[in-house]
């Protein structure tokens, strides 16, 4: 059985990945795997910008997951490249933000 949706987000499910995101995200569309997450295109009818939304596997297993999501998350917003995409926003379907507010302080730039 599938966990209650939080309020403002919609579920789909991409490739048999069940993806719960933000309402202002749509048509997604995937974009490819790896080791710690899968990637889809969307475009965010806020801005009406395309984005691509990463999908972390499991972020908070364990100490070395979090650790390498905090990282990856650190990485985007100071990395300021032509081929590498930066950080616009990072949100997480929980209905408590405790594990991601502990991961995430202070991780998110608007500098992009």
């Amino acid at each position: 059985m599938a966990s209650p949706l939080k309020a403002g987000f919609h579920r789909l499910e991409i490739q048999k990945t069940t993806w719960d995101v933000p309402d202002r995200y749509t048509a997604l569309k995937p974009v490819g795997s790896g080791a710690y997450g899968t990637v889809c295109s969307a475009i965010d009818q806020k801005t009406k910008e395309k984005v691509a939304i990463k999908k972390l596997y499991r972020p908070f297993q364990s100490l070395i997951h979090a650790k390498r999501a905090y990282r990856e998350l650190r990485l985007l917003r100071n990395i300021q490249h032509e081929n590498v995409i930066c950080l616009l926003n990072v949100f997480t379907p929980d209905s408590s933000l405790e594990k991601f507010d502990t991961l995430l302080k202070d991780s998110v730039s608007t500098n992009c």
